[in-house]
């Protein structure tokens, strides 16, 4: 959704930062700023500043930084578009839609009736849960130790017997059956046409998103013996299990190192009445790159603890290359015996659990485990075989890893870590020139980002020239004429350095151009901005950064120029005119210094 810039200035100016900020943390007047203990990354002295004429925020510890709009990015776990609606909300403001045609603003009603309607259902299971007729769920909960703690944290329910009891609750409140079929709420019979309560004598677990709402359901029989085990919400217009993470909606104002991801909605609630509370659940599917890249927002590393029998190790195995692939460190949980988390929680607490965190495997480790499984290694050729598909996997990894694996294949094979070294560098040779490349490739294009190299001697120069421009109108002129910009590399100094220079009052528009940014840029420039540095004329400044980037430019110019010198079948002509432009450019260094 695009957001017209005069509309994010309103709803900035409508919801003053300090009053934003201190919905979740003290903040205490020290100068010209209020300081606090930051909220993002946790710390005991504050050095999370919020400056109330600039309407902007900056952690001096995490380098955090932006508007009201970045803030709540943090805090609530959101995207811009999301982050956005919230501020609207909470300031009265009717977001503007960037489409106003009839049939998407019906259909935007529409979803906004099923929200509705998945909310209602919620309150209705959970009133027949406590209500008279709840004695069944009650029981089964108890049996389960899942007590009224946790049956309020997650909103559980009933669903009682009989084929019309929620329908008849919600066309009495005015909702369609075609509004209850396309929630997930009721069902068809697809030969008798018949339309009836989707879930019958059931316990509820209402599924509820990252922005508070309920999405869907997932229901359990209180018996082995009743048929399926579960069943759960399908793909509605509000809701895609695989875009969703169960619990995840009671992370998203918490300070998190790590995320434990479990199979179910037991697992879940088990780990919190062991008093383990930052688990997530993957709804019933195998984990999609949509859930991984929905961690991604949260955390850094994540704990995989699918049950222990050989379905639930096999989607172990699946699901780590996923959130290997988006960057997340990841490590798996071993439940022994065969047990799920639940049960495990159960018969050994949180102390248990805490053991199993702390001696949890590295993804390599478990993939050999798994690989494992499919040899005797008390035979001969089962043995060889298993190094053979091991090393092959080891030549894969970085050297790094490749140590403590090649150590655990020795050990549990027999083989020498020399004999397991010698076969993996053959396994290394066979593989192609050209997977070699497309791997470099891969890594290289996955690494790139305008964020990095921040510390570097053409950034420093480079982002010095954009905060001269926010400190200094006559710097933005100058800038402006000079076309200075065109020597900036970096894309998020640039496209800041081009708005101030398109603004016709730089220094008064800062803050509402920096409240159009993604977090990381936003960051980014609110550390520019509070670095203490020392001015004097910001045009003197400017020019001197611009003769750093041209040194620096020369310097890499000479650099290519001599591995151009070293390439082979280089022409005697070619060679010539290369050392040529070496020496001048040696003697244009050597004049300015």
């Amino acid at each position: 959704m695009a957001f017209t810039q005069s509309w994010i200035d309103e709803l900035l100016a409508k919801n003053d930062i300090v009053s934003v900020v201190s919905g979740y943390v003290s903040l205490k007047p020290k100068g010209r700023r209020l300081w606090g203990l930051c909220p993002i990354h946790g710390e005991k002295t504050a050095s999370f500043s919020v400056s109330p004429d600039k309407q902007m925020f900056y952690c001096f510890g995490c380098h955090a930084g932006g508007t009201a709009i970045q803030f709540i990015m943090q805090m609530e776990r959101l995207t811009f578009p999301e982050a956005v609606r919230f501020l609207a909300e909470r300031a009265g403001m009717t977001v503007p839609e960037d489409r106003d045609d009839e049939q998407y603003q019906q259909e935007r009603a529409r979803k906004e009736r099923l929200y509705q309607a998945c909310n209602l259902a919620a309150r209705f299971y959970m009133e027949n849960l406590i209500g008279a007729n709840g004695g069944p769920a009650r029981e089964y909960f108890a049996r389960r130790n899942i007590g009224s703690s946790a049956v309020k944290r997650f909103g559980l329910g009933y669903a009682p017997e009989g084929w019309d009891n929620l329908k008849n609750h919600l066309t009495a409140q005015g909702f369609t059956e075609d509004e209850l079929l396309d929630a997930g709420l009721l069902v068809r019979n697809p030969n008798s046409g018949r339309i009836y309560d989707a879930y019958r004598n059931r316990v509820i677990f209402p599924i509820i998103g990252v922005n508070g709402r309920v999405i869907g359901f997932g229901a359990r029989v209180m018996n082995q013996e009743d048929k399926p085990k579960y069943i759960n919400t399908g793909d509605t217009p509000i809701y895609n299990k695989r875009r969703n993470l169960y619990g995840l909606n009671l992370q998203k104002s918490t300070r998190l190192s790590s995320l434990i991801m479990v199979e179910g909605y037991t697992d879940v609630i088990g780990m919190y009445n062991a008093g383990i509370e930052n688990v997530v659940a993957s709804l019933g599917t195998a984990l999609t790159e949509e859930q991984a890249r929905l961690l991604t927002r949260y955390v850094s590393s994540v704990f995989i603890a699918y049950d222990g029998d050989a379905a639930g190790q096999n989607a172990t195995l699946r699901g780590l290359d996923i959130l290997q692939k988006e960057g997340l460190d990841v490590r798996v949980i071993v439940f022994p015996d065969n047990l799920d988390p639940d049960e495990y929680c159960r018969k050994y607490g949180k102390e248990g659990i805490d053991a199993l965190i702390d001696a949890a495997i590295s993804l390599n480790s478990f993939k050999l485990i798994c690989l494992k499984r499919g040899f005797d290694l008390s035979k001969d050729h089962d043995r060889e075989k298993y190094a053979m598909d091991a090393c092959r996997m080891i030549a894969r990894m970085e050297p790094v890893q490749q140590e403590a694996c090649i150590a655990q294949v020795s050990k549990e094979t027999g083989l020498s870590v020399a004999s397991l070294e010698a076969q993996i560098g053959r396994d290394q040779k066979r593989e192609t020139v050209s997977e070699q490349n497309a791997r470099r490739r891969a890594g290289a294009s996955s690494g790139r980002d305008a964020l990095k190299d921040v510390n570097s001697a053409r950034n420093i120069a480079e982002g010095m020239i954009v905060s001269c421009m926010a400190r200094s109108a006559e710097a933005v002129k100058y800038v402006r004429e000079n076309q200075i910009l065109d020597s900036v590399r970096n894309t998020v100094y640039k496209d800041f350095g081009l708005k101030l220079a398109a603004s016709e009052d730089p220094e008064k528009e800062i803050h509402s151009i920096v409240g159009t940014m993604e977090e990381g840029p936003a960051s980014l420039i609110s550390s520019l901005l509070n670095k203490d540095t020392q001015y004097g004329s910001p045009v003197q400044m400017i020019d001197d950064c611009v003769e750093r980037i041209r040194k620096i430019e020369r310097d890499e110019l000479i650099d290519s120029l001599g591995r151009q010198l070293a390439a082979p079948g280089l022409s005697p002509e070619n060679r010539k005119d290369i050392l040529m432009r070496i020496q001048e450019l040696n003697r244009q260094k050597n004049a300015n210094n």
